[in-house]
């Protein structure tokens, strides 16, 4: 019996690295897309706040200091686009938030879609960041 709990720890603390690192590579993907928006210095600083922070659990570190910033950065983040989300949610054309750029290049160039989708989805994202950085939080507390 100790033994399979000793395994059992073991595995969960592997599976829980996995999450860290998994979760600050998928951040460090979005703040490396985050290059080719109108205002990239403040998603790029957000999304590879909350990587770091995530890469800092997988090695067993948190800064109460840094993750206290990255909070901060992404409830200003939400604030200043829960009212486009707001617009989305009214608007009745939930498919549109999903919808791909009419061409690749575009995607790249910037979205051509409405500024409430486009502030829909950077609300969400932030909202992503907010409740994984806040379980950081919390658990370090």
């Amino acid at each position: 019996m100790v033994c399979s709990l000793s395994v059992l720890s073991v595995v969960w603390s592997t599976l829980v690295k996995l999450w860290n690192f998994g979760t600050a590579a998928f951040f460090l993907v979005i703040a490396t897309l985050q290059l080719n928006d109108l205002d990239p210095v403040y998603w790029v600083l957000v999304y590879g706040g909350t990587a770091m922070v995530a890469f800092g659990q997988g090695l067993g570190r948190h800064s109460k200091f840094w993750t206290g910033a990255c909070i901060g950065a992404v409830a200003t983040g939400i604030i200043s686009t829960a009212p486009a989300f707001g617009d989305y949610l009214t608007s009745e054309n939930f498919s549109s938030i999903f919808s791909e750029p009419e061409n690749f290049s575009s995607f790249f160039s910037g979205m051509d879609s409405s500024d409430y989708i486009e502030n829909s989805r950077e609300f969400l994202g932030l909202v992503l960041a907010f409740v994984l950085l806040t379980a950081y939080s919390i658990k370090n507390s």
